[in-house]
């Protein structure tokens, strides 16, 4: 039988505002509806392939996809999450992944900042959301993160130290297996090459 259902792809670590762009494309919601409905959520949406009938409300989609996530991770740590959200837009490889994670659990532990810029953009864009009323989507790609490192946000890693408050990005499996399985190593940096196809460690600045 023909189905009128229609498939919408979420990607690996999309946010609140990449999923609501993926479901305003497929003219499921208004643009805005399932970010300013979500944003508390963030983290807690499994990225996959959905099918939702045209008339779904965003309550129902918004059900559908965290429920998907509790089938499929078991509900982890939040501490998991969190890191998961970040390995996913710090790496690319499982690999990369993990020695990123084993990173950042070693700056944590000598109380070094993280100073990652994907957490200041995060906060630069729900600083504009809460501020528009999640009317249009933030894109933090097109943050500049140079204006935004001294402006103080509970996401902000330069200035505070340890994990974001909450996640900064919907992680898969493969982020959140990282996560939970860092790899040890005598790195305390790493670099993303231009391209960001390759990750250079290095045991000192």
């Amino acid at each position: 039988a023909e189905t009128t259902d229609i498939t919408v792809v979420i990607p690996e670590g999309s946010n609140v505002w990449g999923i609501d762009k993926h479901l305003t494309e497929a003219k499921l919601i208004t643009e805005g509806d399932f970010a300013r409905l979500s944003w508390r959520q963030e983290g807690y949406f499994f990225p996959d392939t959905y099918r939702f009938r045209p008339d779904a409300a965003v309550e129902d989609i918004a059900r559908i996809i965290s429920e998907n996530f509790k089938k499929k991770t078991g509900d982890p740590d939040s501490k998991i999450i969190i890191l998961a959200s970040l390995l996913e837009k710090e790496a690319k490889t499982t690999e990369d992944m993990r020695l990123v994670a084993g990173v950042i659990e070693k700056r944590m532990e000598r109380v070094m900042l993280l100073q990652i810029d994907a957490t200041v953009s995060y906060g630069a864009c729900l600083r504009e959301s809460l501020a528009n009323a999640f009317k249009i989507n933030c894109n933090v790609a097109q943050i500049g993160v140079r204006r935004e490192i001294d402006k103080d946000s509970e996401f902000n890693t330069y200035i505070h130290s340890g994990l974001p408050p909450r996640p900064i990005s919907n992680p898969g499996l493969r982020a959140i297996e990282a996560a939970t399985n860092p790899q040890p190593s005598d790195y305390l940096f790493y670099l993303s090459t231009r391209d960001g196809e390759q990750i250079i460690y290095s045991k000192t600045l």
